[in-house]
Order: structure tokens, then sequence, then C-alpha cells
């Protein structure tokens, strides 16, 4: 019995040293900054002669060349078709930070006349290759006044060809995930609108409906919500007398680092511009429209602007802000924990400026595998934002931050992965019982615990049906001795998310055993030690050894091994496979699975992890290793046992976190 507490004190020790560990590792801080990943957006634009109707003023060019001037502090590249039943102007995607590329695509957009009839399939197929060979997120915004209508056309393409080519064109967008954006333009749309918003639900896009060309501006801003720093609020849309206009306005105490003032007009606009601490600034005009661009945010603001009369005009104010959030949280983190993380603001020359921490945030968590949404609480630090947040489940979630009291921009700041704890035991106590004694019931949370605070289901596997009736309700045990003897009681451990195989050892004696008469002591007691003596000498064998003698299952299904990750130097391994069922040994060695990757193998010590097979296609494993053993988002400790199912998967990191392999356990179907 010494011999055996022994062990088991050892086995708590490096449970307990695996733990402070992990625990140590964890402690480092960690940073994410919001990805900006390059955006490719192509504006399919109907120049069919109907749009000659619907845009007299040949606004909507011009509200495109204003858009893509304001958009040239981003990682944006615009490309431009426009289309009848012909392609009538392309230009490919360009960087528009770059003034030269900028006044190229503008002229573009300038240039392409209202003519001929309508082939929607052909502008849309044209505009998606256009964006061929180019990095990062991609995007297609289709603008039109009607439907497909080829009946004078000679070109010699139907119907049916257009609609063939939508339908390519979106199925190829929802494979790689581009969204088609849709504007159905003019006052009468007739049945173009239905056809339109489908293209836009299959694709993940946003649909919407222009009567007027200055209704763009927010549509084409609004694109720009998520992972982009514009904000765009109407201050005027009316029709005014002859004379002079001047509207007071404020940035609602918003901050930023460039404000743009645009104007629209039905009629060529003589005179606009804003006056902003004292000083009078006059607009770029041209035609229909002028542009006022201001450093930073004005403190007072009023615009200005001269109009005919029942002339008609349209203002908008943009602000941008030229800021990336970035977020510093202390190591992992567990569902179940608060989690306390920091948030500051960096500008593009890395400076933290304090003036944002001041806006009205707001921030939530969504999974990235489900609608499950997670509220943080946020509250001002001294340079920037403290959040507080509990997940309920481990995942991979996303963290979206909004400013503005209507979130008018939001960002997409980082993705974090939250782990799970696997259960473990904590009490190895026999449970002694007589043979004429009645039912014991045992509280398993005594013998088992979850880090998390997880509510355990328990399921039994297997017990000595000689020596004890048993079952299960809740977290009790109800135990009832039928015979003399001692086993374990086997159960599946389970925190909803991840599994242990725990014991749980049970002995029964009779009144005999326990009160013996006295004339008889000793010849019980010689009986009894040659009786232990036996006994033990069969069965007093090591965790893994106990597990494959008393197996008496088969493997079913295979194992796929992924190397992920590989030291400087060593040679590509291609996936492998290895089918089970074949093998009738009660246990599998790792490390034998991969002796043709003997470096590989020895610097994940795969020598000391074990599969053995186990009832309902599951498998058992068992390690000693001291890399590090995940199961999906949940630690693995040391001599504990744990039930994989088809699609569970093991990770394995050497200790030097050089090497890295998974281990997919599957069905052979």
């Amino acid at each position: 019995m010494g011999r055996k507490m022994g062990k088991r004190t050892i086995g708590m020790l490096a449970v307990s040293l695996l733990i402070l560990y992990t625990a140590a590792m964890n402690c480092q801080a960690q940073e994410t900054a919001m990805a900006k990943e390059n955006l490719n957006i192509v504006f399919a634009v109907d120049h069919s002669g109907s749009m000659n109707e619907q845009d007299v003023g040949q606004m909507i060019p011009k509200v495109l060349q204003v858009f893509t001037d304001t958009m040239h502090g981003e990682n944006i590249r615009i490309g431009y078709l426009a289309y009848n039943d012909t392609i009538v102007a392309q230009r490919a995607p360009v960087a528009v930070a770059q003034e030269e590329q900028r006044l190229a695509l503008k002229q573009t957009i300038a240039d392409a006349q209202n003519r001929g009839e309508t082939d929607i399939g052909l502008g849309l197929r044209e505009a998606y290759h256009l964006m061929d060979g180019c990095s990062g997120k991609k995007m297609v915004v289709l603008l039109s006044d009607g439907e497909t209508d080829l009946a004078q056309s000679d070109t010699g393409r139907t119907e049916e060809d257009s609609e063939q080519d939508i339908e390519e064109v979106v199925q190829w967008c929802q494979a790689e995930g581009t969204p088609i954006v849709t504007v159905a333009f003019g006052e009468e749309y007739e049945g173009e609108e239905a056809v339109l918003r489908k293209m836009s639900d299959r694709t993940g896009g946003e649909s919407y409906e222009a009567d007027r060309p200055e209704e763009l501006i927010s549509i084409l801003y609004d694109l720009f919500h998520t992972d982009f720093s514009y904000s765009v609020r109407q201050i005027t849309d009316s029709v005014y007398d002859g004379g002079s206009q001047r509207i007071n306005c404020g940035t609602d105490g918003m901050t930023y680092d460039e404000v743009t003032v645009l104007f629209f007009s039905d009629q060529e606009i003589m005179e606009a511009g804003v006056i902003s601490g004292g000083d009078r600034i006059l607009s770029e005009r041209k035609d229909n429209y002028a542009v006022v661009k201001l450093p930073g945010t004005p403190d007072d603001l009023a615009i200005e602007f001269e109009t005919k009369q029942k002339q008609q005009m349209s203002v908008f104010l943009v602000g941008r802000r030229n800021i990336t959030p970035v977020v510093e949280w202390g190591g992992d983190i567990y569902k179940n924990k608060e989690t306390q993380f920091a948030i500051h603001f960096a500008d593009e020359n890395g400076q933290q400026p304090d003036s944002y921490a001041s806006l009205q945030w707001t921030a939530e968590f969504r999974s990235m595998t489900d609608d499950t949404l997670v509220p943080v609480e946020l509250e001002t630090a001294e340079n920037g934002l403290l959040g507080k947040v509990t997940f309920a489940n481990s995942g991979k979630y996303s963290l979206y931050l909004a400013a503005g009291a209507n979130a008018e921009n939001t960002y997409e700041v980082s993705q974090i992965n939250v782990l799970n704890t696997l259960p473990v035991s904590i009490r190895n106590e026999q449970i002694e019982m007589l043979t004429r004694s009645g039912e014991q019931m045992i509280d398993l949370t005594d013998y088992f615990a979850d880090d998390d605070g997880d509510t355990l289901k328990f399921e039994l596997q297997e017990l000595p049906q000689d020596v004890v009736a048993v079952s299960v309700e809740g977290h009790f045990l109800h135990i009832t001795p039928k015979g003399r003897g001692t086993g374990d009681i086997v159960l599946l451990v389970s925190d909803g998310e991840g599994s242990l195989i725990g014991r749980i050892a049970v002995r029964a004696r009779s009144w005999v055993e326990v009160y013996p008469a006295v004339p008889f002591l000793v010849v019980f007691l010689l009986a009894f030690a040659v009786f232990k003596i036996v006994y033990r000498k069969k069965t007093v064998i090591t965790v893994p050894e106990m597990t494959e003698e008393k197996n008496k299952c088969y493997f079913t299904g295979k194992i796929n091994v992924y190397f992920t990750l590989l030291p400087n130097g060593a040679e590509e391994v291609p996936p492998l496979t290895f089918t089970l069922h074949p093998i009738r040994e009660g246990k599998i060695t790792v490390g034998d699975m991969l002796k043709n990757y003997a470096e590989l193998s020895a610097l994940l010590e795969l020598d000391h992890m074990f599969l053995y097979p186990a009832d309902n296609r599951k498998i058992i494993f068992y390690h000693n290793s001291r890399a590090a053993v995940m199961i999906g988002n949940s630690i693995v400790c040391r001599r504990m046992q744990y039930a994989l199912s088809y699609g569970n998967v093991i990770y394995v990191t050497s200790q030097d976190g050089t090497c890295e392999m998974e281990m997919h356990y599957v069905s052979t179907n």
C-alpha cells in the first residue's frame, strides 16, 4: 500500500508542476492590432442610353470621382467598368493612394458615355475578371437602372446568355467570399430590384435603392462601415430660393483627422465654402459639385453657398479617422473566467493619440462558428480603454469595436482563441464497503473537478459486476454491494467540450473479514496475506498496462497526421494516414506509427504517447511526455486518460516550440 500511495503522490505532484508550468507560460502579455487588409473594389456602372434620362446632369460619374478622391488614405484599390451591351470603358483596380493612378482612374470614369442597350451579365462578368490576380479582399459594386434588354442590340448576345453569365459569376463569388453589392438606380425600377437583390443576398453583399445621384454618397461610404475610418452625415438636401445660404453645424463632439464637405446640386454651383475659426475657405468647384477639405476637426463650422431660384442643394460632411485600434491582453483566455484587456489607438506614425479614447465606444465579441454575441464592458482609461468579458464557450471569436452613438465606424480588431480546461481527477481514495451493508451514495464532484467551473456529466462505462451494482444520477453515484472483491468503476467524465476516463477503486468485504473471531484470527490473516500476495503479483501494474490488459475492445477508424510546423532545415512531411481497424493489439505507441520519422518523433516525444481501443468506436489517449498537448481547445494533462470520438483532433507541440503536429481521429467511411 505504501508503494501504491507513493506513485499516486508523484502523479499528483507531476500534474501540479504541469499546471504551474502552463500558468507561467500564459502570463506573457499579447498584443494584436486591427489587420488592414487590402480591398479591391470594381464599380460596374450601367452606361446604357436610358441612364441619360435617370441621370440628366451626369452626376453619377462625378459622385464616383469625388468618392475616389476622399478614399486616398486607405489600403484600397479601385477599378471601373462602364457597360451597356458592350464594354464602354474599363480600368483594373489601382491604388488610389497614388495620385497619378487616381487621376487616370478619374479620367476613365469621366470619359464613359451613355448609349446602347443593357447587358448586366456582360458587365458583371468583365468587372469580376478585372480583379484577376489581385490579392486581398474583393468586392463588386453593380449599379443599374434596369433589367437586361438586348432586343435592339446587334451584338448577337441573348438575355439567356446574360443570365448564364450572372449565374456563373455569382457562383464564383460565393465560392471565394466576394460580395456583390447592388444599387438599383432611378425612380422607375420596373422589375430589376428583385434580380439585383438576389445577387447580393447569395454573395453576402448589400442591396440599395437610389432615386437621385446624391443618394449614392451615403451608400458608397456605408460600404466601408467596417474596418475603414469614414463616417458621413447629410447636412441638407433642399430646394432653395435665389441668394446666399448659411448653415451652422458642428461635428457632434466627434474627433476626425480630416473633414471633407461635399456640395451637390442639380444646377451649376456658383460659389460654396465654409467658415472655420474665423477663416473663410472656398471650395474647389466643377459644374454641379464642389469640395472643401479641412485638416483635423474644426471647433466651429459654418457652411455657405450661393443658389439660384429653385436650385436643389445637397451637402454632406465626411469625417475620416486615420487610427488603428490595438488590443492587449495578458496570456491565454479561458472560458467562464473574466478576462480583462486594454485597447489603445495608434495613428499612421505609430503614435498613440489621447483624443480617441473620449469617443463613445461599444464593443462585442462574435463567434466565428455561429451567431453567438458576447457583450463587453468598456471604461475609459488614461491612454485608451479597458474591457472586461466572460466567455461561456470555448472557440474562436472576433472583437468588433464601434465608435459613435450610432456605431458609425466599426473595427474588426482582433481574433482570439478561447480555451477549455478538461476535467481532472482530484481524489484517489478507495471506497470501502461491507457486503451486507445497504446502498452508498457518492458525490462525484468530490472525485472530479473542472477548473473552468463547467457542470460535469458522468456516464458509466465499466464496473466490477460481481462486486457492486452501480447507477449514476446527475453527479451522484449509487453503489450497492453484491459480493466480496475489488475493482474499478470506470466513468466518462465530460464538461460538454471534452472528456476524461475516470476511475474510482472500490472494495467490498464481508463481516468475517472485518470482525473475525479471535480463534480464527491468525489463520484468517495468514490466508488473506497469501491471497493478497498472489493477487497483487497479478494485478499491480502501471496505468497504461491496466487499461491494455482489461480492454476487450478493438480499434476502428483511422488517424490522419499533419505536421504544421517543422524545425529549420527539416524536409516537408506529406499528410499521413494510419488505418486502425486491422490492429488487434490492445495498445498503440504513437512513436511506432511514425518510426519512419525518428527525429521528429523524438522531438515530440511520441514514444511516450499511447492509444487504446474503447467502447462505442472511441479510443483512449494517454501520454507521459513533456510536449504541450491539446484536444481541440482543451489542454491535456499528463498521466490522465482521455476518450476520443470521431472528429476529435490532438495537437502536439514540442517543448522547444519548433515542431507541431496534428492527429485527426476520423471514420474510414
